[in-house]
C-alpha cells in the first residue's frame, strides 16, 4: 500500500484525501474526453458510410457554341467525374442529355456512350423549335438518386430565323428579393454576428441598388456587381434593426431581416493568415456543456474533426490550411448532444489547375488555308500527359462570346445552386477582392447534398437506380389487367436482327424489370414480352429513362435586339448555302465496332441451309438436317426436344427457339414459317444461364435481312421504336491541300472550322492538330477545355484572324 505522506508536491495538492479528490476528479474528465471522442468517432464512421453509399459524380459539357440556328447541329462533350477527386468516373458508361425550355418540357434528348469518363454527341437543331432561352441538362442514371439540383445545367439559345422573332423588350421594374443569411446560419441576442445579404432583381446594374439599414445609426450597404455584400449586426433584445431597398429612382422597398434568437450558438469564420483560418463559435443561454464538434468536409470527404473546449460561453479554433481539402468545405458545430447548430461554407483555393496554351503559326491566315494549332498543357507537377480536351474554332461574331465555364462549373456550380456568372479565369490567382467575393458567394449559396439527421440515424440514400457499369439499361413494369403489380413475371427483350441479343428478367415486388443493353446504339425496334405460351394477360411498359425531377432555373427572358437581326440573317443564309451542297457529309455517322456475336457465344451445331436441299417445309428439315433438336408432333401441336450432351440425355422442356433474336414460345409458330427466309439455323445443346433465367437449350433462325421476314408477331407482345445510345456523327471540315482543292468552285459558308472531342495529349503534354479556314473572313477564336487524369481542369482562348489575301 503506498504511503501517501511521501507523495511528491504534498503541500501543493493538500492532504491525501484532497489529492484522492483530485485524481478522482481526472479520472472523470479523462472518461467524459474519451466518451465525446468515441462520439465525434461515431459520428465520423456515421458519415463515411454514408458517403461510401452515396457515392457521387459530377457532369461537365463543353458545348460548341451557346447560341445554335435551327438547321444547326450543336456539337458538345461531356465529362463525366468523380464528385469527390474530379478524376474520371469509372461507375457509369450513359450519359443522359436534355434540352429543357422554361416549363421543363423536354424538347430535345438523347443519350451517349460514356468511356474512361469522357463521351461525345450532337443535337440537331429542328426547324420546329421556337427561338427562346433553354437549358441543356445531363445527368447519369446513378445521378438520379440524389438532388436534381446537382445535374449540369447551362442556359443556351436557339433561334428559329424562320419564324418572326421577337425583337428586345424593355422589361418593366419589378420589386427585388433580398434575402439575408446569418453566418452559420444563426442570429442570436447580444452576440455580434455578421450577415450577408444577396439582391435578386431584374435591373442591369446593381449599381442602382443599395440598402439602407437602420440599428441605432443608419447605415448605406452597397452590394456587389453580383448583388452580394455583408455587414455586422448585434441583435438587441429590446429593439430590431429595420432595413430598405433603395434604388436610384428614389423607392423604397420594406426588407425583413431574419428574427434573432434568445439562446443559441454562432459561428465566425476567418482568415487568420495565409497559412490558416480562425473557428470562432459562442453560445448564450445554453445549458453549460463543456464541448462543440467540429466537423468540417469537402465533398462529402471529410478533412477535420475536432472536440472542442467551450470556456466562458467562447471556444476558438484554428485550422491549418493545408488540412483543408481545394474548394468549398463545409463546416459544422455541433452542440454536446450531437445535433447540428451552425454552419457555412468556406473556398479554399483551387491548386489543380491546367494550364493550357494554344497556338496557331500565324495570326492572320488566307481563306481556304491551314491553321495548325500546338496545344502545350501542364499543371502543378508539370506536362499533363494522357489529358483529355476538347477544341472548338468559331466565327466571333454579336452573337457568339463563349467562355472556359469549366472551372467554375466544377468547383462551384455543380455544388451551390445560382452561382453568380463569374469571368472564367476567375478562380486563377484570388486576389483579397475575388476572396471577398467567394466568401459572400459562400455565405448566400449554402447547400448541402445530405440532412445531417439521416447520417446521425445511421440512414443511407434510397437507391432506386443502378448505376449503368456496362451499357444501357431499359427499365419497365409488369402490370395485371387490372393495373397492379406484378411480380415474380419472367420477361424478355429482345432487337430483332442479324445480331442474336436477347435479355431476362423478373420482376420484382414493384413489378419493375430491367435490362442491361450491350452495344444498344441508334434507333431500333424492341420486342417485350412474357412467356406468351403461359401468360398472356400481363401488360408490359417501358418507363422513360429520362428523369422526371427537376430543380428551379431562373432561365432569362428571351429578346433579340434589332442590332443582332442582320447578324442573324447572315449566318441563317450561309447554313442554308452549306446545307445545299453538304448536306450529306454533314449526316454522316462515325462507324461503331460491335461484338457480333450472338448473346449464347458459338453454337455447338450451325446449319447454313443454302448449302443443303432446300425443302419447302420446316418439319423436313428439321428432320433431316438437324439431329441435335427431336420433333415431336403431340395433340397441343409440335414440340422440340433438345440433346443434352453435357448430361448425355435430353430436356424435358421445349427448348429456347428464336427467329431474329425474338423469343417464340409456341414450336408451331416457326414450324408454320416459310423456311426458304431462313439463312441459318444455329442449334445450343446446352443449358444456358442468362442471369436469373435457366434456359434448357437454343434453338435460334436468322433470316437472310434480320428483318424478321414478314413473320406476324404475337399481337400481346409489345413492339415499340426505342432510340438507343447515340451513333456519333461525324463533324465535317474539307480540306485544302493542292491548289486544286482551294480553287474549287464549290462554296464553303462554315463559320465553326473546327470541332474536336477527343484530342489526347501525349507524354509531353503536347498535341499538334490542323483545320482549313473557309470562305468566310474575320476573327476567330479557338476554346480548348479539358481534364486531367489527376482531376486538374482548365480552359484556354485565343484568336487569329482569316483575310482576303492574294496567292
Amino acid at each position: 500500500m503506498m504511503n501517501w505522506s511521501f507523495f511528491p508536491y504534498r503541500s501543493a495538492f493538500g492532504t491525501p484525501g484532497a489529492r484522492l479528490s483530485l485524481l478522482a476528479g481526472l479520472l472523470l474528465l479523462s472518461i467524459t474526453a474519451t466518451a465525446q471522442q468515441q462520439a465525434l468517432d461515431s459520428l465520423v464512421r456515421k458519415f463515411n458510410a454514408y458517403r461510401t453509399v452515396a457515392t457521387t459524380e459530377k457532369v461537365y459539357v463543353h458545348i460548341d457554341q451557346d447560341v445554335c440556328l435551327t438547321g444547326e447541329t450543336m456539337w458538345f462533350k461531356v465529362y463525366l467525374l468523380n464528385a469527390s477527386s474530379h478524376e474520371p468516373s469509372k461507375l457509369s458508361k450513359v450519359a443522359y442529355v436534355e434540352v429543357l425550355d422554361n416549363v421543363n418540357h423536354a424538347v430535345l434528348q438523347t443519350k451517349i456512350a460514356v468511356s474512361n469518363g469522357v463521351g461525345s454527341g450532337s443535337l440537331f437543331i429542328p426547324a420546329s423549335i421556337t427561338s427562346g432561352n433553354y437549358v441543356i441538362r445531363v445527368y447519369t442514371a446513378w445521378m438520379r438518386n440524389f438532388s436534381p439540383t446537382f445535374y449540369f445545367h447551362k442556359q443556351i439559345t436557339l433561334i428559329n430565323p424562320f419564324r418572326r422573332l421577337e425583337l428586345e423588350k424593355k422589361v418593366a421594374a419589378q420589386k427585388s428579393l433580398v434575402q439575408f443569411f446569418p453566418e452559420g446560419g444563426t442570429l442570436v441576442k447580444g452576440i455580434p454576428s455578421r450577415i450577408a445579404y444577396r439582391i435578386v432583381n431584374l435591373y442591369d446594374s446593381m449599381s442602382r441598388l443599395s440598402i439602407q439599414l437602420i440599428n441605432g445609426d443608419t447605415t448605406i450597404l452597397k452590394p456587389d456587381r453580383y448583388g452580394l455584400g455583408t455587414f455586422s449586426l448585434t441583435p438587441q433584445a429590446d429593439k430590431r434593426a429595420v432595413a430598405y431597398l433603395l434604388d436610384d429612382e428614389g423607392h423604397r422597398q420594406v426588407l425583413e431581416l431574419p428574427a434573432a434568437a434568445d439562446a443559441g450558438y454562432s459561428l465566425t469564420v476567418k482568415d487568420s493568415t495565409n497559412e490558416s483560418i480562425a473557428l470562432g463559435v459562442r453560445k448564450v443561454n445554453v445549458p453549460d456543456d463543456d464541448n462543440v464538434f467540429l466537423l468540417v468536409h469537402a465533398r462529402n470527404v471529410i478533412s477535420f474533426a475536432r472536440v472542442q473546449r467551450v470556456r466562458g460561453g467562447r471556444a476558438a479554433v484554428v485550422i491549418p490550411r493545408s488540412a483543408l481539402a481545394e474548394g468549398i468545405s463545409h463546416i459544422t458545430v455541433f452542440d454536446a448532444s450531437m445535433h447540428p447548430v451552425c454552419e457555412r461554407l468556406y473556398f479554399n483555393p483551387v491548386k489543380r489547375i491546367l494550364a493550357i496554351s494554344a497556338t496557331q503559326s500565324q495570326r492572320e491566315y488566307g481563306v481556304r488555308r491551314k491553321v495548325t494549332l500546338d496545344l502545350d498543357v501542364h499543371d502543378a507537377d508539370g506536362p499533363a500527359a494522357a489529358t483529355s480536351l476538347s477544341v472548338a474554332v468559331y466565327r466571333r461574331d454579336s452573337l457568339r462570346r463563349n467562355e472556359s465555364h469549366v472551372l467554375n462549373s466544377l468547383w462551384l456550380d455543380s455544388d451551390l445552386q445560382e452561382v453568380p456568372d463569374l469571368p472564367a479565369d476567375f478562380l486563377i490567382n484570388l486576389t483579397p477582392g475575388k476572396r471577398t467575393i467567394l466568401d459572400n458567394i459562400m455565405l448566400t449559396h449554402g447547400w448541402r447534398r445530405f440532412t445531417w439527421s439521416d447520417v446521425a440515424a445511421g440512414k443511407t440514400p434510397p437507391i432506386t437506380f443502378i448505376p449503368e457499369l456496362r451499357g444501357h439499361i431499359i427499365r419497365g413494369k409488369v402490370n395485371n389487367p387490372e393495373g397492379n403489380p406484378e411480380p415474380g413475371k419472367v420477361t424478355y427483350l429482345s432487337a430483332p436482327g442479324t445480331n442474336i441479343q436477347v435479355y431476362g428478367s423478373v420482376s420484382n415486388k414493384k413489378g419493375e424489370v430491367q435490362y442491361e443493353m450491350k452495344d444498344f446504339s441508334g434507333s431500333r425496334r424492341i420486342a417485350v414480352q412474357t412467356n406468351l405460351s403461359r401468360d398472356s394477360t400481363s401488360k408490359i411498359t417501358i418507363v422513360s429513362p429520362f428523369s422526371d425531377q427537376f430543380t428551379t432555373i431562373n432561365i432569362k427572358p428571351f429578346s433579340l435586339s434589332p442590332k443582332l437581326a442582320e447578324t442573324v440573317a447572315t449566318r441563317s443564309f450561309r447554313l442554308q448555302v452549306q446545307d445545299i451542297y453538304y448536306q450529306d457529309r454533314g449526316a454522316q455517322t462515325r462507324s461503331v465496332t460491335i461484338d457480333t456475336t450472338a448473346f449464347y457465344g458459338k453454337a455447338d451445331a450451325t446449319y447454313y441451309l443454302d448449302d443443303y436441299t432446300r425443302f419447302p417445309v420446316m418439319e423436313e428439315i428439321m428432320r433431316e438436317y438437324v439431329p441435335g433438336v427431336l420433333v415431336r408432333k403431340r395433340r397441343d401441336g409440335f414440340h422440340f426436344i433438345n440433346l443434352d450432351l453435357v448430361n448425355k440425355g435430353v430436356f424435358n422442356e421445349d427448348p429456347f427457339i428464336m427467329l431474329d433474336g425474338l423469343p417464340l414460345f409456341d414450336a408451331d409458330e416457326i414450324m408454320s414459317y416459310d423456311p426458304l427466309k431462313v439463312k441459318k439455323l444455329e442449334v445450343f445443346t446446352r443449358r444456358y444461364y442468362m442471369g436469373v433465367l435457366s434456359l434448357p437449350g437454343i434453338v435460334s433462325y436468322t433470316t437472310y435481312a434480320g428483318d424478321l421476314s414478314g413473320f406476324n408477331i404475337d399481337p400481346h407482345c409489345l413492339v415499340l421504336d426505342y432510340e438507343g445510345l447515340q451513333l456519333q456523327r461525324e463533324y465535317y471540315t474539307p480540306r485544302y491541300e493542292s491548289a486544286k482543292q482551294r480553287d474549287s468552285r464549290m462554296p464553303d459558308q462554315r463559320d465553326r472550322l473546327f470541332w474536336a472531342p477527343s484530342v489526347v495529349t501525349d507524354n509531353d503534354g503536347k498535341q499538334h492538330l490542323e483545320f482549313f479556314t473557309s470562305d468566310i473572313t474575320g476573327e476567330y477564336e479557338v476554346l480548348v477545355e479539358g481534364v486531367s487524369t489527376k482531376g486538374a481542369a482548365g480552359g484556354t482562348k485565343s484568336k487569329f484572324a482569316v483575310v482576303s489575301l492574294n496567292d
